[in-house]
């Protein structure tokens, strides 16, 4: 068992996931909407979405449309990448339109690391994977 992320937009969801499904090279998005419920069942506007899931990688993000949504506080969804390059073009993708908290950079603890609030409200934290040191020369 894994935990998911569920993210709550205010009309934006399926533009979110598809924005994201092009930045981390997903497939596109599994997407339900309201209209899409059995008749007789109201969900309100049947452009929103009840319910939509996303791959990422190995896992999953989950998203729907829900107006009294408040905005992430305390909460980041992390990606860890494997090279500082592929930090940095997600990073800067993320970053188009949003709010950068911290530049993506080197640190005592990542060769790259940033954290930002992308233009859909989500906060991201993008990680590197830590090298090893090389080994000492005899």
């Amino acid at each position: 068992m894994a935990p998911i992320p569920y993210l709550f937009f205010d009309g934006t969801a399926e533009e979110a996931l598809r924005t994201y499904a092009r930045i981390f090279g997903s497939p596109d998005p599994q997407i339900m909407k309201a209209a899409d419920a059995p008749s007789g069942e109201s969900w309100g506007d049947p452009d929103s979405v009840m319910h939509a899931a996303l791959r990422i990688g190995d896992g999953w993000l989950y998203a729907s449309d829900y107006s009294k949504a408040v905005p992430m506080a305390g909460n980041s969804i992390t990606l860890t990448y494997p090279t500082t390059s592929e930090g940095r073009r997600v990073f800067d993708a993320l970053a188009e339109g949003g709010e950068i908290e911290m530049p993506y950079e080197s640190t005592f603890w990542s060769p790259g690391f940033g954290s930002l609030t992308d233009r859909f409200g989500t906060r991201w934290m993008i990680d590197t994977e830590s090298q090893p040191a090389p080994a000492p020369v005899p």
